[in-house]
């Protein structure tokens, strides 16, 4: 749960690198590249952390076609006909008569076994429907000969593909669960629908086709959370971690658990202390993961397997697992480890079997990498009880803002989602962006694509670089701070902290939506009851 988790870019490439200076030049200033750099790079950020001299380096390629914003409805019943773009042909179909008022003609050209088909945009403007918030999807008519109907979204359209929903013939009255077409598609970005045949001719006509939001959902009670990692602190005094939950009126405590190399007195004193939580009436979850899991299940599966030996039916609520994986190098470019981290969760699900809730940590931006088209936070949530998001903003509206799309997938598909703030004490980061200059004459520092360097430029007059055959310029383009304070509630008081918590339950209109987590109870502690410094008293 690191600061990197909160301002990751999912599009680029992390390595590790050695000193650049943040402000200025430096002579013959050289950073070696751990990893290989991208065929053509058309950016780079260095992010200095702190104190520290050592910056992550970011390189992007060339920069991908932003899509059009989708158009996102918001009417309880949606009439999606009449937003129809024109239907367009593909495979055999004679390009005559596409659609009109009479419904829409199938006719294979003569001689071809292709199938026929027509794809016909959900929008005027050939942009996106978001059908994210929902429930129904109802499509009714009457079909002469045999006719597929089939959805797509943008990944689906970029493959030529599509996901078939029926296959019709004469009238038809579908009413079809967008839950299970989200588990395929992504109802954010629903392109268009498409009708085809493999007989020599058909003929479809559509009087009815509406998405449906749900009933008004009674909202559950939203709970208040703490995660613990000082694990050995709560076994030897457990009653000052219920007093601190007590006085927040918290019903859910998550707990690191100890080391494989802890021996089985600690691990049977950390079962203790779940069970004295649970007779408490306050659930208890044991904590783990680190990145390197996906690469060893195995050892994290030991683990669990270890604590729930220990544990008398009743004395667990659950386990949370804080993976993160994203914080190894080239993850989100490598379609195979995103599939080693979700097969991760499914071994580790395997492993719990249904004795406890599964919950999983993930950043709110993981709604935007997609693994087989689909994003890989609803691939997480497909697998699991609950997901908690850490939202660390301060600014409340931009933890709605940011969250909104895992909450409104969790709404669609029954999995419960917990928001999160940060109490602990966080660095400033500095960012700097440098971007492809074709002037060497204009330019900061120079890429060295043989020597795998990333060099400044001297100074006027102060020598020349080292140069390679492959190499590119790059200028700084801008300069911009993250401030801890946009993050992180320390240095605030905890009046302020649980007045956070009181608003963004009260701003939270998603029937997913199950609480708020404090992040963590050592930073919560050592803030002050209502203002000024804070301190390190407990309870």
């Amino acid at each position: 749960m690191g600061s990197s988790a909160r301002w990751w870019t999912w599009t680029l490439v992390v390595v590790s690198v050695a000193a650049l200076p943040v402000q200025g030049y430096a002579d013959d200033v050289s950073v070696p590249l751990s990893m290989l750099i991208p065929p053509a790079v058309s950016e780079i950020e260095l992010s200095y952390v702190g104190e520290r001299t050592t910056p992550v380096v970011t390189l992007s390629g060339p920069p991908a076609a932003v899509p059009s914003l989708p158009y996102r409805p918001f009417e309880p019943i949606l009439d999606l006909r009449g937003g129809f773009g024109d239907a367009r042909v593909f495979g055999s179909c004679q390009d005559r008569k596409p659609r009109s008022q009479d419904g829409i003609d199938l006719q294979r050209a003569a001689g071809s076994g292709l199938r026929c088909g027509r794809r016909i945009p959900l929008h005027q403007a050939e942009i996106a429907v978001d059908l994210l918030s929902y429930e129904t999807l109802r499509i009714r008519g009457h079909a002469t000969g045999r006719v597929v109907v089939a959805l797509e979204d943008r990944a689906a359209g970029r493959r030529e593909d599509n996901l078939p929903l029926a296959t019709v013939t004469g009238p038809f009255d579908l009413t079809l669960s967008l839950k299970e077409i989200g588990r395929k598609l992504d109802l954010r970005s629903l392109t268009a629908l498409v009708v085809s045949t493999e007989a020599a001719g058909a003929h479809i006509v559509f009087d009815q086709i509406e998405a449906a939001q749900p009933s008004v959902r009674p909202a559950r009670p939203a709970e208040i959370g703490f995660w613990v990692w000082t694990y050995r602190e709560a076994i030897r005094d457990p009653d000052a971690l219920l007093a601190t939950c007590r006085s927040q009126r918290c019903s859910r405590v998550l707990i690191q658990m100890p080391s494989q190399a802890d021996d089985d007195a600690l691990w049977r004193h950390y079962a203790r202390l779940l069970m004295t939580l649970q007779e408490a009436g306050i659930a208890a979850f044991a904590l783990d993961g680190y990145p390197e899991a996906i690469q060893e299940p195995h050892r994290l599966a030991d683990k669990i397997q270890r604590l729930l030996a220990l544990m008398k039916p009743g004395g667990l609520s659950g386990i949370q697992l804080d993976i993160e994986p994203y914080l190894l190098p080239g993850f989100l470019q490598e379609e195979a480890q995103l599939r080693r981290y979700i097969e991760t969760i499914d071994t580790l699900k395997d492993v719990i079997g249904g004795r406890v809730r599964l919950s999983m940590v993930i950043p709110f931006w993981l709604a935007s990498p997609t693994l087989a088209g689909r994003p890989l936070a609803y691939a997480v949530m497909d697998r699991v009880d609950e997901v908690a998001v850490m939202s660390y903003r301060t600014d409340l509206d931009e933890v709605q803002d940011i969250a909104e799309d895992i909450l409104r997938y969790g709404d669609l598909v029954g999995t419960r989602v917990w928001l999160a703030v940060e109490t602990t004490p966080l660095p400033v980061e500095q960012h700097v962006v440098l971007r492809r200059e074709p002037d060497s004459a204009r330019a900061d520092a120079m890429l060295d694509y043989d020597r795998r360097l990333l060099q400044w430029m001297p100074p006027a007059g102060g020598g020349g670089l080292n140069l390679s055959a492959r190499r590119e310029w790059f200028r700084i383009h801008h300069r911009f701070t993250v401030r801890p304070e946009r993050l992180t509630f320390a240095g605030r008081s905890r009046a302020e902290v649980s007045a956070a918590v009181t608003r963004i339950v009260d701003m939270t209109a998603h029937s997913s939506f199950s609480g708020v987590i404090i992040h963590d109870i050592d930073g919560f502690r050592a803030l002050v009851e209502s203002g000024g410094k804070g301190d390190s008293r407990r309870e």
